[in-house]
């Protein structure tokens, strides 16, 4: 593993610098750490992991103090703390973090390492709202729908649901505006669907981490949620193929079986939910996996590609 990380570091650091490049450089150093201590999570070594996520947290790391926040919210690593949970979303929504700012809005809402704050809990996810933060555009517009503000609320519903991260917040908008029309899937367009889903896990299945990402769009959505947290992180395509590389340098030993899917139409867009098993072996250790995964399929010119992914990565059982 840190092999992997040396490796990656000195790709990026292998060229002359420029003054302009040397923040580029810091980020994606720390991206890197981030990665390769979202691996030892995902591995089932929390005391490792909350060790990486205080050093990042403490360098000043927004996403090592949300995932600090998290262990210690869980009892991960450590003892369970709320306080200290509250402590470090509050340092990462002072810095602007969107997901930092909801989780702070929650602590106030429900009473969570300080006293309920109703008021402060309204002000905090009108902030993570405003920073596009679905959670707290969902959880605002149907507070505000419900006090009989109809149009605000429907408005910050609709910022959810078009962020395509939202399903309670597209099933509200469904009810409300008639039920969805189901189209059927031809011959065809289930083909290319499950012709893509099988190139997926062929890779998965060799542990090769370029070919497992290779059908998904540039563009793509890519969110996942690792066991025990709450919190989505989005990942870029590059991102999500380093989670997997070092994945599979954590287990000695690695196995990966898709369920068979649920297809459905929805106008334009294939939506193919499964259920995946992993199984990942390091000496001792032997960490069992789900993972939920809800992606985004479109067929052109007979072949399928991923222009949105959802990957709830959850131990068997949790």
């Amino acid at each position: 593993m840190r092999h992997l990380a040396c490796l990656l570091l000195g790709t990026l650091l292998s060229t002359p610098l420029s003054a302009g490049d040397d923040e580029q450089t810091r980020i994606a150093r720390e991206m890197i750490q981030v990665l390769d201590a979202y691996a030892v999570y995902k591995m089932g070594d929390f005391d490792e992991a909350f060790e990486r996520y205080r050093q990042l947290a403490e360098a000043g790391n927004r996403q090592g103090m949300l995932n600090l926040g998290n262990m210690y919210a869980a009892g991960l690593g450590t003892a369970a703390d709320l306080e200290q949970a509250l402590a470090w979303y509050q340092r990462a929504a002072d810095a602007g973090d969107a997901i930092g700012m909801y989780e702070v809005a929650r602590a106030h809402d429900l009473g969570l390492g300080t006293e309920a704050d109703p008021d402060q809990a309204a002000q905090w996810y009108r902030r993570a709202a405003e920073q596009d933060n679905a959670e707290a555009q969902w959880t605002l517009g149907e507070r505000l729908y419900k006090q009989g503000q109809h149009s605000a609320g429907l408005s910050w519903i609709r910022a959810a649901a078009r962020q395509g991260e939202h399903p309670q917040a597209q099933q509200f908008l469904a009810s409300r505006e008639g039920s969805r029309t189901t189209i059927t899937l031809t011959e065809h367009e289930r083909r290319a669907a499950l012709a893509a889903l099988a190139t997926v896990d062929q890779a998965a299945q060799r542990q090769d981490a370029e070919a497992l990402v290779m059908l998904i769009d540039d563009d793509a959505q890519i969110l996942v949620r690792l066991p025990h947290e709450r919190n989505w992180q989005h990942l870029s395509k590059a991102q999500l193929r380093t989670l997997w590389q070092q994945t599979f340098a954590q287990a000695d030993e690695y196995s990966y079986q898709r369920n068979e899917p649920e297809l459905i139409n929805a106008g334009g867009t294939i939506l193919a939910f499964s259920l995946i098993r992993e199984k990942l072996k390091r000496g001792d250790r032997i960490q069992q996996l789900e993972i939920r995964e809800d992606a985004q399929l479109r067929v052109r010119d007979g072949k399928a590609s991923i222009h949105g992914l959802r990957l709830d990565i959850r131990q068997q059982g949790e």
